[in-house]
């Protein structure tokens, strides 16, 4: 018996080598089947995308007043042409669609099969999977306003490069190019704030003045003064009086803190009682200079489609200042609210709010905790969004926010002003930052799709 066990383990090294042998082929089976499985989940995740996309499209058609068949190739055409663009190893009937006897809405359906890898040892060679978009005729109006934290924090760690590619990415999902491009009208706005907001263009529209304006300030000083002379012009006696000084100075300045008054927590248009409050200049005598608060040099971008004029916004993007976010949330309502149509440039003109089968929605983002405000009458910055993201959503805009490795005060603002929970995103890193960003604008198209 001791022979037998000495020999067993003598061998013992062969016997695993031969177990492992045997073994090698379902652990490559499971291996391969994981892969191919998540390879088929993305080539699906693409075709409803691209569905989706297709079925707005030719919902455009019919309102443009296609027929049934010019509608179907049509979207056949749309769909042949992004998947062989992608060159992914998948492979798609023609797409299957209808239409609702009693609506104009559009289905459609499509099959597909996704080439496997390992998965052909156990004789699976391909893996399907079917898709099913829907479109409602009339769908596509969206208004959509970005506000962006650009406070002194996010130029820390490459916070602002992340941000940067995020919104970039979001942009495209928003308004894709080449056989995507055709999906419905959807139009973009950008505001960025700090400390206050840069009214840029718009300054003298909405606060009743001129960005370059003259102050003037007089203040008193003591001072020994000379009350007796000699004859030789020397001093032969002082006393100590009182003088008054007046000094001027011309600085323009287009930066706006919070709205005061009756308006301040709504969308009305800037006008007498309803003015924006302006920024101004304020001396310091000790000192013997002017102050006047400065805000990050990028004025708001109206709504625009124009992909180039928002990637130039977004790459202008500079980080300094600290946190007024009501501030920048209530811009990123001004952008949007078709009260603002006198302050906006023709063709930025906001869509009204009962636009037949329109949608608006804004997307607030911070990477800190609302620390600084103006209006100390209102309550904090914390306070103050939270009136504005009331009446906001009370509007029926759709709010979405990101928390960008924001404090605890900071995600929970932001968890307030979001529509719901599944509407606040949070996010730790770029890429985290990336994949809310474009989260939010697959969402946001997706309120033009039926399901």
């Amino acid at each position: 018996m001791l022979k037998k066990l000495t020999s067993w383990k003598e061998n013992r090294d062969g016997n695993v080598a031969i177990i492992l042998a045997i073994a090698i082929v379902p652990i490559l089976v499971l291996v391969g089947i994981a892969i191919d499985l998540q390879n088929t989940n993305t080539s699906r995740q693409f075709i409803q995308y691209t569905m989706d996309n297709a079925v707005i499209a030719g919902s455009r058609e019919m309102q443009a007043g296609k027929s049934k068949a010019e509608i179907n190739a049509y979207i056949n055409k749309f769909v042949d042409g992004v998947v062989k663009a992608k060159n992914y190893a998948i492979s798609c009937k023609p797409v299957e669609v209808a239409y609702s006897e009693d609506s104009q809405d559009i289905n459609a359906t499509i099959k597909c099969q996704q080439e496997t890898t390992l998965t052909e040892l156990i004789g699976y060679h391909y893996l399907d999977f079917t898709v099913t978009s829907g479109s409602t005729y009339g769908i596509g109006k969206v208004d959509v306003s970005f506000v962006f934290d650009i406070s002194g924090s996010m130029g820390w760690d490459g916070k602002m490069d992340a941000l940067k590619d995020a919104a970039e990415d979001a942009v495209d999902v928003l308004l894709p190019t080449g056989a995507t491009a055709d999906m419905g009208d959807v139009r973009i706005s950008m505001v960025s704030y700090s400390d206050y907001l840069d009214a840029g263009d718009y300054f003298q529209k909405v606060t009743n003045k001129s960005p370059t304006r003259t102050y003037s300030d007089t203040y008193t000083t003591t001072e020994r003064v000379c009350v007796e002379w000699r004859r030789n012009g020397r001093c032969r006696r002082y006393e100590y009086q009182y003088v008054e000084h007046t000094t001027t100075k011309k600085i323009t300045n287009t930066c706006v803190k919070e709205r005061l008054g009756s308006e301040a927590y709504t969308d009305e248009d800037p006008g007498p009682f309803a003015w924006i409050e302006a920024v101004d200049a304020e001396y310091d005598s000790y000192r013997d200079r002017w102050n006047v608060d400065s805000c990050n040099p990028i004025g708001p971008l109206p709504l625009t489609d124009n992909r180039s004029k928002l990637k130039t916004y977004i790459n202008g993007l500079n980080a300094n200042g600290g946190t007024a976010g009501h501030i920048g949330i209530a811009w990123g309502w001004y952008a949007i609210s078709p009260k603002w149509h006198s302050v906006w440039p023709s063709g930025s003109d906001p869509l009204d709010y009962d636009e037949p089968d329109s949608a608006k929605a804004m997307i607030i983002m911070t990477d800190g905790d609302f620390l600084n405000w103006h209006n100390t009458g209102e309550g904090s910055s914390f306070d103050q969004a939270k009136k504005l993201c009331d009446s906001i959503k009370e509007e029926g805009v759709r709010v979405y926010t990101v928390a960008f490795q924001a404090p605890n005060q900071g995600k929970e603002i932001l968890e307030y002003c979001a529509s719901g929970t599944e509407f606040a995103f949070k996010a730790e890193s770029a890429d985290e930052l990336t994949d809310a960003y474009t989260k939010i604008a697959q969402s946001i198209s997706d309120l033009r799709i039926t399901y």
